[in-house]
């Protein structure tokens, strides 16, 4: 098959909107707080990523290959001529307005490209480089829409990005395994004699416990670290990070709650609660002080 031959064509493909509503993803809650331009960028740069992540799960290794090669290609376009897809030729013009740089795209793309040819990962650190680029990018595209930079904004991004992509990895443990996928570190199955059919499967014991647990231990502490950096910013800018931080925080939650059963199904949040998080939020940001730091 040629890259041609997998090449999206404007006529047949959804916009960026179309594919945010279909995904019917916990992050689109977020953007409906967000200011018309920047809702239209973080709309756009989602429906990206979810592109890009959808070329990898969606398709045979081989086909998956070639998608992969056009989002590359897509992402050159974007900064060095014109690209073709209806969600790039959006997200070029979010770049250009918000100063997006290339290397977050490139990164995120080559992070979703090594789950074509990576489903292991020897030890914490080599997880992290994996969620560095698959949702710390993310974080880091999104403080960019949002108008934030500086150390702390970037740290707080990559914090908060490594714990949201930590609560999806303990959530989708038995999904991932259909894909012949673990994200969890094997160095930490060895400390607690495990094999990978017993934490792939979900049979239950104190070990694999332990091991969910360590899991979920390392998402709170970066959820906490990334909320402290963050409440030493303007509150309004990052009421999108505030609504997904809280979302997964309370998943987190929801999982503990269930002595980290993740096999039986996959553990949601109502309508309603995530509507009242994000109404929370909303009403934090909007009595908060644009000009300094909120104190909630």
């Amino acid at each position: 098959m040629t890259l041609a031959a997998v090449k999206p064509r404007p006529v047949t493909h959804p916009d960026a909107e179309q594919v945010t509503a279909k995904s019917k993803s916990n992050f689109a809650l977020s953007f409906l707080f967000l200011p018309k331009e920047q809702r239209r960028a973080i709309t756009r740069f989602y429906a990206f990523s979810r592109l890009v992540d959808d070329a990898v799960d969606d398709y045979p290794p081989d086909e998956a290959k070639e998608r992969i090669a056009f989002w590359k290609e897509e992402v050159r376009l974007c900064f060095e001529g014109t690209p073709s897809h209806p969600v790039t030729l959006g997200l070029q013009d979010s770049i250009n307005r918000f100063q997006i740089p290339r290397k977050y795209l490139d990164l995120l793309v080559e992070g979703c490209e090594w789950d074509l040819t990576k489903n292991r990962y020897q030890n914490f650190e080599e997880l992290y480089q994996y969620c560095y680029r698959v949702a710390g990018c993310i974080g880091l595209v999104c403080m960019k829409i949002f108008g934030l930079s500086g150390p702390e904004a970037e740290s707080s991004a990559e914090d908060l990005g490594l714990a949201l992509q930590l609560t999806n990895i303990l959530r989708d443990i038995s999904e991932d395994a259909e894909r012949d996928r673990l994200y969890l570190p094997l160095e930490d199955l060895n400390r607690y004699r495990l094999t990978e059919a017993e934490v792939m499967s979900g049979k239950q014991s104190p070990r694999l416990f332990t091991l969910l647990k360590l899991m979920s231990e390392r998402a709170e502490v970066n959820y906490h670290r990334a909320f402290t950096k963050m409440r030493r910013l303007p509150r309004k800018p990052l009421v999108a990070a505030w609504i997904m931080g809280r979302v997964y925080f309370k998943i987190l939650e929801k999982i503990r709650a269930r002595s980290y059963d993740v096999y039986a199904e996959k553990v949601e949040l109502s309508s309603w609660t995530k509507g009242r998080i994000a109404l929370g939020e909303f009403s934090r940001a909007l009595f908060s002080r644009s000009s300094s730091p909120s104190q909630n």
